[in-house]
């Protein structure tokens, strides 16, 4: 819904062109804070439900439940806190969606038997699929244009962060407590790191951008003068004065069905370029998770024990990809960091249709995980920039819902495939038909879209803008 109201200010060029301070440093551990909080629970429920599935006897169908329930969690916060984020503000989500984490969480430690566990997952799960939404929807927003890319792949870097602290903390729990404790404390571990988190939140500022949607000039005044002030007590005085020519703004506060009709409408390439990527990339990280664990490592004689080992190699490289995509994503550009690490990510999982010997398999998991893990970041960078700011958490809400629907059927699609023949080369052909839809997309929008790399969001959202072969920005139908 627009207002007739127009709106001149400089004030998101002076936040552009903001040079680099301690606020935004605290801003950047404060959000990554949600993308490894996400990260730690995946991986726990993964180490643990072993110990769940014994305490309990569970069957195997009730065992898949439990992960079918999370990702559907997500699939739900993801489209719900999204809109809300664009409805409400940033802030009061990724504030709301951590207490609501920490709720959740704590009444998983104290869950009495399976179904009250299924109950406060799938609620936990509400908040991390909000998490994906509003914290990358304001990740870009606050920061300068020179350094977006960088922050934001920093943030996004916390996932794999995550799953390393969460294979350290299950081992160490598991190895030293008894069964049914150990998993409760791993649980409680997550929520101990999100109550802290909130408070360090509570520091960072609603999004000037979504408060000039909103007509709330006088705030983002404020909140831009305040950044300001701090680069001045840092020494940056004459940068942090500078003054632009101002740009007229017509505010517009979003409705849902409104954000829908632009998503599926104006911009329906953009949502469904950020969907592919998702789907892609959901696919692999979920896939790959069971095939290596049900299929590919029990097909080449490794011991149940030593399963854990393999999956913290490929957290280190899954780590190793976040640092590749922080230097791609600039040195490069948006747009060849995404085809290189997209096609990176399919073309790894070719040794492992060889399997030929656990080292090759090995080396392979790792190059995948690089690989996938490189190319989600990049996209999440790009999809948060082509998105106005009106709809950008409902359309990564959207993107995500269909990447966790792409996570809910890879597993089941690729045990079926090993079932058929009894061997893990049609699962994996299957697992790399099901993440081409990233590569292509990437090829797509290397050959059309735009290079978002140094430019402001408004200048990479728009619709009728595209970036030339000279550099500069010119009218014409962007995909």
């Amino acid at each position: 819904m627009s207002s007739e109201t127009v709106i001149q200010t400089d004030a998101l060029a002076r936040l552009d062109n903001m040079p680099w301070t301690r606020f935004h440093t605290t801003m950047t551990l404060a959000l990554g804070v949600g993308w490894a909080l996400d990260s730690f629970e995946t991986n726990m429920i993964g180490s643990m439900f072993g110990i769940i599935k014994a305490q309990w006897r569970l069957s195997s169908l009730q065992s898949s439940l439990a992960v079918t329930v999370w990702l559907c969690g997500m699939l739900i916060g993801a489209i719900a806190f999204g809109y809300l984020a664009d409805r409400f503000g940033r802030k009061r989500l990724f504030l709301g969606t951590l207490v609501w984490y920490v709720v959740f969480s704590v009444g998983t430690v104290f869950s009495w038997n399976y179904e009250s566990f299924l109950f406060f997952r799938i609620m936990t799960a509400l908040a991390v699929g909000g998490e994906y939404s509003a914290v990358t929807a304001a990740m870009g927003e606050l920061v300068p244009k020179s350094h977006r890319g960088r922050t934001d792949t920093f943030i996004l870097s916390g996932f794999p962060l995550g799953a390393l602290l969460s294979a350290g903390a299950s081992w160490l729990l598991i190895a030293y407590l008894p069964a049914e404790l150990s998993w409760r404390i791993g649980f409680g571990l997550g929520a101990a790191l999100a109550i802290i988190f909130v408070w360090v939140r509570r520091v960072v500022p609603e999004s000037p951008r979504w408060l000039l949607q909103q007509g709330r000039i006088a705030e983002v005044e404020t909140i831009v003068e305040r950044i300001a002030e701090k680069a001045r007590q840092e020494g940056h005085s004459t940068q942090a004065d500078r003054r632009y020519q101002a740009v007229a703004f017509a505010p517009e506060r979003p409705d849902f069905l409104g954000n829908l009709r632009d998503l599926f409408g104006q911009y329906r390439w953009r949502c469904a370029l950020a969907s592919a990527f998702n789907f892609s990339q959901a696919t692999v990280v979920y896939g790959v998770l069971v095939l290596m664990g049900l299929v590919v490592l029990p097909y080449l004689k490794v011991p149940a024990s030593d399963v854990p080992i393999y999956y913290l190699f490929g957290n280190v490289a899954a780590l190793l990809g976040g640092l590749a995509a922080a230097h791609t994503i600039e040195a490069w550009g948006r747009r060849r960091s995404l085809l290189a690490s997209y096609s990176l990510a399919v073309l790894a999982i070719l040794p492992l249709c060889a399997l030929t010997n656990l080292p090759v398999a090995v080396v392979s998991y790792c190059m995948i995980q690089f690989g996938v893990t490189w190319a989600y970041i990049s996209a999440y960078v790009v999809s948060s920039e082509v998105l106005p700011t009106r709809i950008r958490a409902t359309g990564l809400g959207v993107s995500v819902a269909v990447g966790r629907a792409g996570a809910m059927i890879a597993p089941f699609l690729l045990t079926s495939a090993y079932q058929f023949t009894g061997t893990p080369v049609l699962a994996l052909i299957v697992l790399m038909a099901l993440a081409l839809p990233g590569p292509i997309a990437a090829a797509l929008w290397w050959r059309n879209g735009l290079e978002t790399r140094n430019v402001s969001l408004e200048e990479g959202s728009a619709e009728t803008v595209r970036l030339s072969k000279t550099g500069k920005f010119e009218e014409a139908l962007a995909l």
